[in-house]
């Protein structure tokens, strides 16, 4: 570890101080935060030449001159220094402890020497307010980060400052730690991005002595994409040209910025020495790479190689990065330089070069995936091995090229449709939506002319479309080769030609299970089946799709839970397939939360290194919604942005966005939640075929449109829903409860008689689904069309019963309506005691709506606002809250998972976060208690202390 103590200063360019003036004014904020007592860490993050390091050196100081102590120091690639960065920071000088013999490398008590430095830091802040200051904080030991994390949470009362800088997309020995620090509270993060006009127009002001009009201050943040090293060598080259910087020069602008790129370095490179120019395209084609790749590459020793990439770093086209790598802009310019045939061959000797190095075959098929022409037999065997390990779309698509060009034209039939079916899995493990894997069974479906051959890739077909517009074109696919099988034509009698049968039956049962053309048919298919034991993938899917109809139909939220049980047992752990978000879906739906957010953790948690991403982002979406529906908010938006990251919310599956839109609502963001639903009803107009999706769609809708004050726009969305539903055959009272707002927005209207008939018929559907939160809601309906002591007297039966389910949200709203009706009714006394487990639970599930409006009745009850501290017990989902209270009352982890139907490795990760959340050591330390809280089991659970 190589360190510099002392005040920050900048690398690079130099600019002006004010560059990211906001970012420094909250970096002088945390500070004064921190000066008045309250420790305090910042994360600086931000790409090279981004300005970090400026920025640091500017804080310090300003800090030193307020009077507070700056303790800085910086990491650096590669070192081998004894000296950790921790010690640096806080040791009167570097010859402190680590710099003694066998210092940084002994064996240490970690813990004693946690504490020895906690002293020190204690020390140092016994003479006034400290900042300690980490700059390239990725490169610094990982024991280092952690004692500094120790430091700050046994120092939260001190003026004590800790600022960490972090170079993104530079993956160092602290990169991990840095992570782990930043999810935590005590934590802020500053996120340095690019340039902004503003910004331009004060560096265009500084180098070139003159401000600039508006189109040249945009057109410089364009071109140069906001990159400040970028910008300053642009503006100098303007300056020295004598370009002034009006309107006038935007022509002239774009072709200086092209000279900057192309002849800054290649023009330097081509009057330069060879060996350098050789180097240069040699990194250029690599992209990044070690001195023997690159020597082998370019054809010169290792110690020209070093030589060379010493020349290039002067001249900054290559960073102080290891292993070199070549600045983007640059290596673009490079490569520009080469004809088509030059940079082809270069590519090709590159993907050699790797090869013989014993690199990675993703690394070399990253050069393969970049020719046009794919057409030697070595090649799509690097492309397959590859595809093997670690898919890309680029790797895909070379693989697809060399499969349909000459090549692949000289495979047989059945070598082609093996092929198209491998580069299927292949590409759904490597993209957002299915839509290349869908095209590639197709053409292997269009191989393959017997039944029986295309079966299973029917299948595969069938289940990669759940949920996308393929999905209705797979059911008729489905329909044809189970209707060819039946005949005769695909099969005979034995064992083998029975599970093909069963095998597609229950693929095309999971596909009509969300189509409401197809689901009356589907249902009287699954009506005449016997239950499944289980034993095969076909057998689990239709046990999946038998919960799934079980559930739609509303009779018996114990067998639907029972089947749903029965095929997750059976499944493969760590599969985030269909089966698993169904039956998940189902569990939920019948209060068996735990059991439904253990199965989408294991599923999201796969020991495979490339899972298909399609289905993963649906079980985000699941999980997302079942966290919401038991008052966990802030996990829920976790998962719903998960879920829709990398291609935002236009390329989620459906669910992912109506999950992101319902907890917008929740968030009191109405009109952002009504956007994300106007983008999906215009991007999928076939959304009304889905059964699951399309009732949720019109639930939130409605839920949208009464907060933005349109209740009767919501009403007809509502009643839509109901018709929907009837259309359908679904009687599940809580897949989509439309009729509780229904109700209780005609009952705010005084229009309560309107919704009588409508809840009757919840409340009967309710008692046969039978479930505490089903009930409950159908008490709070009804409540919502009586008046008086009635209404107060349902009410409070119907929190009694949702204090039985998992559903702390709708506990909050009942609790909050109880309040108000006893308010009206004159009690103040009792409403207060309503509205302030309201306000608790509310605020604890981060439902801000709410919140706010219960204590609003609150103060007009006359009560005082409650102290509402962070409980860390708040922060165990019901999951872990459940297996912690079974492990503090002394049951074995092999006894616990027994007990809840999970295995003993879903165990050890949950009692592993609930050590984390909690801060202990194990289960000796865990708090006594945790059975009084919600969702913890009762002595029913029947486990005896030695299990």
């Amino acid at each position: 570890m190589v360190v510099t103590v002392g005040t920050a200063r900048a690398h690079g360019p130099a600019r002006s101080q004010d560059t990211h003036t906001a970012a420094l004014d909250d970096l002088l904020r945390h500070a004064a935060g921190a000066r008045a007592g309250t420790a305090r860490a910042v994360l600086v993050r931000g790409p090279s030449g981004i300005g970090r390091s400026r920025l640091l050196a500017v804080a310090s100081e300003r800090l030193a001159a307020e009077g507070m102590a700056v303790r800085s120091v910086a990491g650096r690639p590669g070192s081998t220094s004894r000296i950790r960065a921790v010690d640096a920071l806080l040791e009167p000088s570097p010859e402190g402890p680590s710099a003694r013999p066998g210092g940084a490398h002994e064996a240490r008590d970690t813990h004693r020497d946690w504490r020895r430095l906690h002293r020190r830091a204690l020390d140092l802040l016994a003479d006034g307010p400290t900042a300690l200051v980490v700059d390239d904080a990725q490169w610094c030991d990982e024991a280092s980060l952690r004692c500094a994390d120790f430091i700050l949470r046994r120092s939260a009362d001190q003026p004590l400052l800790i600022v960490l800088a972090q170079r993104t997309g530079v993956p160092g020995p602290g990169t991990r730690v840095l992570t782990e620090i930043l999810a935590q509270d005590r934590c802020a993060l500053l996120e340095l991005g690019p340039l902004d006009e503003r910004d331009t127009q004060r560096m265009i002001t500084r180098v070139l002595g003159a401000p600039a009009d508006p189109p040249f201050v945009r057109r410089c943040t364009e071109i140069t994409g906001g990159n400040p090293l970028l910008l300053d060598r642009l503006l100098h080259t303007l300056s020295t040209v004598g370009i002034p910087p009006g309107a006038d020069a935007l022509h002239q602008l774009s072709t200086v910025h092209q000279t900057v790129l192309a002849s800054l370095v290649p023009e330097f490179l081509a009057a330069g020495p060879r060996p350098v120019r050789q180097v240069a395209t040699a990194l250029a084609v690599l992209g990044r790479a070690a001195v023997d790749p690159l020597a082998a590459l370019s054809g010169l020793s290792a110690r020209h190689v070093e030589s060379a990439l010493g020349r290039l770093r002067h001249i900054e086209a290559v960073p102080a990065d290891s292993p070199p790598r070549m600045r983007e802009g640059i290596r673009t310019a490079v490569l520009a330089a080469l004809d088509c045939e030059e940079l082809r061959g270069l590519r090709v000797r590159a993907a050699r070069v790797l090869s013989d190095a014993g690199r990675p075959a993703a690394e070399v098929a990253e050069q393969l995936a970049l020719l046009e022409r794919i057409d030697e037999p070595w090649m799509f065997a690097v492309l397959r091995e590859a595809l093997a390990e670690a898919p890309t779309r680029a790797t895909v698509a070379a693989a697809g090229r060399w499969l349909r060009g000459a090549p692949g034209g000289r495979l047989t039939v059945a070598e082609r449709a093996d092929l198209h079916v491998e580069l299927a899995r292949a590409a759904a493990r490597t993209i957002v939506a299915p839509a290349d894997a869908l095209w590639h069974l197709r053409q292997a479906l269009a191989l393959l002319p017997h039944p029986r051959e295309r079966a299973p890739v029917a299948v595969q077909y069938a289940m990669m479309a759940l949920g996308t517009r393929r999905a209705p074109e797979a059911l008729r696919l489905l329909e044809r080769v189970l209707g060819d099988l039946c005949s005769g034509t695909g099969g005979g009698p034995e064992p083998a030609d029975r599970e093909v049968r069963v095998t597609v039956e229950s693929a095309l049962l999971a596909t009509a299970v969300n189509d409401r053309s197809a689901l009356p048919a589907a249902r009287a298919r699954a009506a005449a089946l016997p239950v499944p034991g289980g034993h095969s993938p076909a057998d689990r899917r239709l046990l999946a799709a038998l919960s799934a109809f079980a559930a739609l139909d509303g009779g018996s939220a114990g067998r639907a839970a029972a089947l749903a049980r029965q095929a997750l047992r059976a499944d493969e752990p760590g599969t985030a397939g269909w089966g698993v978000f169904c039956c998940s879906a189902v569990l939920a739906l019948a209060d068996s939360v735990d059991e439904a957010l253990t199965a989408l953790d294991q599923a999201l948690s796969p020991a495979e290194t490339h899972p298909p991403l399609w289905p993963r982002r649906a079980a985000l979406a699941g999980r997302s919604l079942i966290r919401h529906g038991i008052g966990d908010v802030p996990g829920a938006a976790r998962d719903a942005w998960a879920a829709v990251e990398v291609v935002g919310p236009a390329g989620a599956p459906p669910f992912a966005r109506i999950a992101l839109s319902s907890i917008l609502l929740s968030q009191g963001e109405a009109r952002q939640a009504a956007a994300v639903l106007d983008a999906l009803a215009r991007s999928a107009p076939d959304l009304d075929r889905s059964v699951w999706e399309w009732q949720h769609y019109l639930y939130t809708k409605g839920r949208i449109l009464r907060e933005l004050g349109d209740p009767e726009g919501a009403l007809e969305l509502w009643r839509r829903c109901g018709r929907s539903e009837e259309e359908a055959g679904i009687a599940n009272p809580v897949l989509a409860p439309w009729w509780l707002p229904t109700a209780t927005t005609l009952g705010g209207l005084g229009r309560g008689s309107e919704a009588a008939g409508i809840v009757a018929d919840a409340r009967e559907r309710a008692r046969r689904w039978g479930t505490p939160r089903a009930l409950g809601l159908g008490l709070v309906a009804q409540a919502a069309v009586v008046e008086g002591r009635d209404r107060t007297g349902l009410l409070a039966r119907a929190v009694d019963l949702l204090s039985e389910s998992p559903a702390r949200l709708e506990l909050a709203k009942a609790e909050y309506q109880l309040g108000r009706e006893l308010l009206a009714l004159g009690d103040a006394r009792g409403a207060r005691g309503h509205l302030r487990r309201a306000i608790g639970l509310a605020t604890r599930c981060g439902y801000r709506v709410l919140a706010a409006v219960a204590r609003d009745a609150l103060v007009t009850a006359g009560g005082r606002m409650p102290q509402l501290a962070t409980v860390p017990l708040d922060s165990l989902t019901h999951s872990e809250r459940r297996i912690a209270t079974l492990a503090e009352r002394g049951h074995s982890n092999k006894g616990i998972a027994e007990a809840l139907f999970i295995t003993p490795r879903t165990v050890e990760m949950h009692l592993t976060n609930v050590y984390r959340k909690l801060d202990v050591r194990g289960r000796a330390d865990l708090p006594r208690g945790l059975g009084r809280h919600p969702g913890a089991p009762r002595p029913a659970d029947g486990l005896s202390a030695t299990s």
